[in-house]
């Protein structure tokens, strides 16, 4: 039996609290929110970065509940400025809060310090400027690591923000969102623009590019890449216009892409592996689907669940 929450991105959106257990969804609850881009569950609270709450600078905000013994969220704190445009994705040690602003491309450390990153990239309409996307601390949370998909970089801070390394994805791939390898050896970046999947040695704080592996290569269209997981041994990445969850073989420092599955809609933004399931939020079919891990590999179930623009599920508890 598991928690699970789900954000719809609509001005009457907010998040659907779900029980989730032997492949079913049972509704709970709906917190009102307007636009929440993404959220995270640290200690048992959840933060969430809401797209705008002022209309003069169109900076985004950030805010935190409580999460009650039932899995109900309570006690939300007051909403803080990110000191950005459009929030898309955060991180909180007990060394701070940090948000990326994608508009802004930015990385801030809230109520601390932010900063900027500058120049643009050889896309014509997607790299014209910095825009940071993804921020995670490393396994040690002795860094902070920061993708920016405008300039094809993946940059290694230390907690207070300096710039201690950085490292590119091939030119035009757009870095989108990160994750490590079990066991802490390698970090890969998932690239929106490329729609592919980079390889990095984790080096003491410097990732070290190896290899950069296409998660479509068959698909003859327009597809952006989004999110990325790994569990058992497995990498999996969702891919928009093909609309597919890859899954990949890790292997040391390579992969094996082994196939492409139908994720039940279109536009798949964000997935996560709860037990053997995938829950995918669908942003451009307003749904949410269910896919079944058997041995690894991801298998479209019936189950759907109807919200509009669903853009992040979180759960587990």
């Amino acid at each position: 039996m598991n928690h699970i929450y789900i954000l719809s991105c609509e001005k009457t959106g907010g998040i659907y609290h779900y029980l989730f257990e032997n492949g079913k969804f049972q509704y709970l609850e709906k917190i009102q929110l307007d636009r929440p881009m993404y959220a995270i569950i640290r200690d048992n609270k959840m933060y969430v970065i809401i797209r705008e709450i002022d209309t003069k600078t169109h900076f985004g905000g950030i805010l935190a509940f409580d999460i009650a013994e039932k899995g109900n969220l309570i006690n939300s704190t007051k909403i803080e400025n990110t000191n950005g445009i459009v929030p898309c994705h955060l991180e909180v040690t007990v060394n701070g809060h940090y948000v990326v602003n994608y508009l802004s491309g930015n990385i801030v450390k809230i109520c601390e310090k932010t900063v900027t990153h500058e120049g643009k990239g050889v896309h014509p309409t997607r790299q014209e400027a910095a825009h940071t996307h993804y921020v995670c601390a490393s396994l040690d949370k002795k860094h902070i690591l920061c993708t920016d998909l405008g300039i094809d970089t993946i940059f290694v801070y230390d907690i207070d923000l300096n710039e201690e390394f950085a490292v590119k994805v091939p030119d035009g791939s757009g870095a989108r969102h990160l994750c490590f390898s079990e066991n802490g050896k390698y970090l890969y970046c998932v690239n929106e623009l490329s729609n592919d999947v980079s390889v990095f040695e984790w080096n003491k704080g410097k990732p070290l590019f190896k290899n950069t592996y296409s998660a479509i290569p068959d698909f003859d269209g327009e597809s952006t890449a989004a999110a990325i997981r790994i569990k058992d041994g497995y990498l999996y990445i969702s891919n928009r216009g093909a609309d597919t969850i890859s899954r990949f073989k890790i292997s040391g420092d390579k992969l094996e892409l082994l196939e492409n599955t139908y994720c039940g809609g279109k536009g798949p933004r964000d997935f996560n592996i709860i037990d053997d399931y995938i829950i995918c939020t669908n942003e451009n079919s307003d749904n949410v689907t269910l896919l079944k891990l058997e041995n690894g590999k991801p298998v479209l179930l019936d189950e759907n669940i109807e919200i509009g623009s669903p853009l992040c599920v979180i759960g587990g508890i």
